[in-house]
């Protein structure tokens, strides 16, 4: 994600200052300032004991100085502190004179003078000595965590710190959003800073936000379920890297992995970790409802269990609404570091939002059949039938279970290895943002989807349709040839815009785009090996995007004859294509 997407994803998802914040995560001290010595308490007993400096550090020192305490006070501490410059770090860039300080829990050599292991990071921490605006340090802390959750997808929260000159906020950042402490001044509050860097280090597992769900054995990593389905799958062993991830840090968080029991080495399910809203309708009765209803092509539901919630997780603390920065760019540096003055907190750069805070469920997910990617399609043919087969499993999903998917992706259309004509060569997977109708007509619209993939319709606010998800299938089938089984467009590609910008730039673009002059541009980035998908193309957009009184259309028609056209349409569009492809290989034979 690049540095607007974290913005969009994190901003008006903050608390703070918290009331109760440090007694809740860090416990209880005591200083006894005739032996200049710092007591850490826990369970009313005295923990650890160390030695208090007799002059706080101050910001043109602060670095060196905590890399040599650290390094010093090791007592019963389980972690180690890595101190790294912001162009050190991976995905930052340029160095602003910052510096990331990073805590892991494995030996001293898991981070190096020059790249981060996220997979290893614990707390992350980020100083400036000054001339950064207040939006724009914040925004490098979220990288951070964006980054650990990314390395770390079943990770419940992450503790962190940020730090402007002698002006110190503690940070926890969750699914649901992020929220911080009152400010602490080391060089007033000395003692209270000191705390909370020796209490990181000496955090359980549980205390630093990490869960137990994942074991690893000499066979590799695994997860235990309990037996409440029949037969009970009881022990599945996962493949080591996820086969998809939704980025972002404020989220579903959605993680999924290849699964296959002890006793076979086939990857025979699908075991999915996400935080879903808790008033959204979990996937699991939308997954059941789906199989009552014999929807064609739907995934099978083996196992569903909920784990934890971000309620939960932040129990004893008191909420109100949301905050969200002022500034909706990023500071502009146009002011000397002599000008700026940092002496102010979350709470002078962001104003209160109508929005209160969203309950988050960690729920584990595992279904069948298991899949290839959309990008390992081995012909034309079957690029084609995927396609098909996908959108005849959205029309049964809407129009026999009343379900509407809400999010057509690359990432959620799979391959199916089937030699039955009767069978799908390729289903639609992924309920997480789907919604039931009748829900859907009760709640306010929202932008739900894949950034590029998103209909104008959408992007422009308008409540989310069936036709919607028909324009998200034509992007993909656009961005599946150009990118032609690599991960994205070349960089003179248009679709390269489509992340680009707001929301209303994006609609924008994507209106200019689907104009017949911009499109036929598209066209001309399809490769020699896809010329005879042309044709297809230019049907799929004559039927999405009729010119009427002059202008592009991209309404819904919502009538039940109106429905069922656009559907029978845009299947037989696919077919007539699959018979020319398969006309083709007759003849080239």
């Amino acid at each position: 994600m690049d540095d607007q997407e974290i913005f969009d994803n994190v901003n008006g998802r903050m608390h703070g200052p918290m009331n109760g914040f440090i007694k809740k995560y860090f416990g209880d001290f005591r200083y006894i300032p005739e032996e200049a010595s710092l007591e850490i308490w826990t369970a009313g007993k005295v923990h650890s004991r160390y030695v208090v400096p007799k002059v706080p550090p101050s910001p043109n020192n602060f670095i060196q100085w905590f890399c040599n305490y650290t390094s010093q006070e090791s007592g019963p501490a389980r972690g180690h502190w890595h101190i790294l410059s912001d162009d050190m770090a991976p995905g930052d860039g340029v160095n602003n004179g910052s510096e990331r300080l990073l805590l892991t829990m494995s030996a001293p050599l898991a981070l190096n003078k020059n790249t981060a292991k996220w997979d290893h990071v614990q707390v992350i921490g980020q100083f400036h000595h000054g001339g950064i605006c207040y939006q724009d340090g914040l925004l490098h802390l979220c990288r951070s965590a964006h980054n650990v959750f990314a390395s770390q997808p079943t990770r419940l929260f992450l503790h962190g710190f940020y730090m402007r000159g002698s002006l110190v906020e503690l940070w926890v950042f969750d699914r649901s959003g992020l929220y911080c402490s009152e400010i602490i001044d080391i060089q007033k509050e000395f003692v209270q800073f000191l705390f909370a860097i020796l209490r990181y280090q000496q955090m359980t597992d549980s205390e630093l936000g990490n869960i137990d769900i994942i074991k690893t054995d000499e066979s590799g990593s695994y997860i235990v379920l309990d037996n409440t389905v029949t037969p009970p799958l009881g022990k599945l062993y996962l493949e080591h890297q996820p086969i998809a991830a939704r980025e972002g840090l404020v989220g579903n968080g959605t993680t999924c992995y290849q699964a296959r029991t002890p006793n076979t080495s086939q990857w025979n399910h699908v075991l999915k970790f996400k935080w879903r809203w808790a008033r959204k309708r979990s996937e699991d009765e939308l997954l059941v409802q789906a199989k009552e209803k014999g929807v064609w092509g739907a995934v099978s539901l083996d196992y569903y269990h909920e784990v934890e919630s971000t309620a939960n997780l932040r129990r004893s603390l008191r909420w109100g609404t949301h905050r969200k920065l002022v500034k909706a760019k990023f500071c502009e540096r146009q002011e000397s570091i002599e000008e700026r003055c940092i002496v102010d907190g979350l709470v002078d750069y962001t104003e209160e939002t109508d929005d209160f805070f969203q309950n988050r469920i960690l729920t584990c997910v595992i279904t069948s059949p298991v899949g290839g990617p959309l990008h390992t399609f081995q012909s034309l043919k079957e690029l084609i039938q995927v396609f098909r087969d996908s959108i005849k499993c959205h029309r049964s999903l809407y129009c026999d279970a009343r379900i509407l998917h809400q999010d057509v992706s690359p990432g959620n259309m799979i391959i199916l290895d089937s030699q039955d004509e009767n069978k799908p060569k390729g289903i639609l997977i992924d309920l997480d943002s789907a919604i039931e109708l009748a829900d859907g007509l009760e709640t306010e619209p929202e932008i739900t989807g894949t950034r590029p993939f998103m209909a104008i319709g959408v992007l422009k606010s308008e409540r989310h349709t069936y036709r919607h998800d028909l324009e998200s299938f034509f992007y993909v089938f656009l961005w599946t040839i150009i990118t032609n089984h690599t991960d994205n467009p070349p960089a003179t590609s248009k679709l390269r815009r489509w992340s680009d910008g707001d929301w209303n730039e994006l609609a924008a673009r994507k209106i200019l785009d689907m104009n017949l002059e911009n499109f036929q541009s598209i066209l001309e980035e399809f490769t020699t090996e896809f010329d005879s998908l042309k044709p297809l193309a230019q049907s799929l957009h004559q039927i999405l995007f009729p010119v009427r009184d002059g202008v592009l259309w991209t309404g819904t028609e919502s009538s039940c004859e109106a429905v069922n056209k656009l559907y029978d349409r845009f299947i037989s569009a696919f077919e007539e294509s699959i018979a020319f492809e398969a006309c083709k290989q007759i003849y080239d034979k």
